[in-house]
């Protein structure tokens, strides 16, 4: 089956000489990292810089704010791991979609993803930028999936598409925030519940 990656949006860069892969790469391993170690309260660029070995004009040239740099860096990391199958099985699909995402945000990409949700409650810019450059890219191709299904007829025709996705995105969150599990058995059983409900009968 062919796989098609969450799209992102392209984030506007400040001029300057062109972004070198080398120097990129290296900055974003280093913001990731320090994420891994510490809450994006306590992430700068400036921590950023001294370990990617950079001058801290070269990330501000690229990166205009922290939130910008820690969310690129967390999705240049996530967004592989997302499934977005095409097939003729819609509901095999968004149970291996809900499962993808359930298992990534198991491990280190949820406590980042898990620090980045808290810091966006106090910090408007940071709830803007996950929000475009994170949650509705999700919701979009989410959307897509079951409007799949829908068109051939496995997916109930009045399906409420966005509160399936409040409610299979909402519990994977909730789950996170709280520190509970988030593994196969859990994310499999979810996608029970809500196929239920989804299903044409």
């Amino acid at each position: 089956m062919a796989k098609s990656p969450l799209v992102v949006t392209d984030v506007p860069r400040g001029a300057g000489r062109p972004r070198s892969d080398a120097v990129r790469a290296a900055v974003l391993a280093a913001a990731y990292g320090l994420l891994l170690e510490t809450p994006l309260g306590g992430f700068s660029i400036e921590a950023v810089a001294l370990r990617a070995g950079v001058a801290r004009t070269t990330i501000y040239r690229w990166w205009p704010t922290k939130g910008l740099l820690a969310i690129e860096s967390f999705l240049d990391g996530f967004k592989p791991k997302l499934s977005y199958t095409a097939g003729d099985d819609p509901e095999k699909a968004f149970r291996k979609l809900l499962a993808s995402l359930a298992r990534a945000l198991s491990g280190p990409d949820g406590r980042v993803a898990a620090s980045v949700v808290a810091q966006a409650q106090s910090d408007p810019e940071t709830q803007r930028i996950f929000r475009e450059q994170f949650s509705d890219p999700l919701r979009v191709e989410t959307s897509k999936l079951i409007e799949a299904g829908i068109a051939q007829g496995r997916f109930r025709a009045d399906l409420d598409v966005p509160r399936v996705i409040d409610a299979a995105v909402g519990a994977i969150y909730l789950r996170l925030l709280l520190g509970q599990t988030l593994d196969a058995r859990w994310a499999d059983s979810l996608a029970d519940m809500l196929l239920g409900g989804m299903v044409t009968r």
